[in-house]
């Protein structure tokens, strides 16, 4: 992440607040991806161990839709990041 992008009011100097901040939003954002995570984890276990396979059947579109978000959320997440980590 370079000066600039981390710089919030344009002054070109990075300042402690400014630093707190970029650190929250990256542990946030890390966050978002851990939960996501767990949530399809958890999902598929409830989906295979407690949902009868006639109302598996009724959520098919739904689900399809729920998986492609979360994956979405997670693989953005490890994109993004080994992305700025490689300059």
């Amino acid at each position: 992440m370079s000066q600039e992008e981390i710089d919030v009011n344009d002054d070109g100097i990075v300042n402690q607040k400014e630093l707190e901040i970029y650190e929250q939003r990256a542990k946030n954002r890390r966050r978002m991806a851990w939960v996501s995570l767990a949530a399809m984890i958890v999902t598929a276990g409830a989906l295979m161990f407690f949902v009868p396979d006639e109302r598996l059947a009724k959520l098919d579109g739904l689900l399809e839709l729920y998986w492609i978000a979360l994956g979405g959320v997670v693989g953005a997440y490890v994109g993004i990041s080994a992305w700025t980590k490689r300059g």
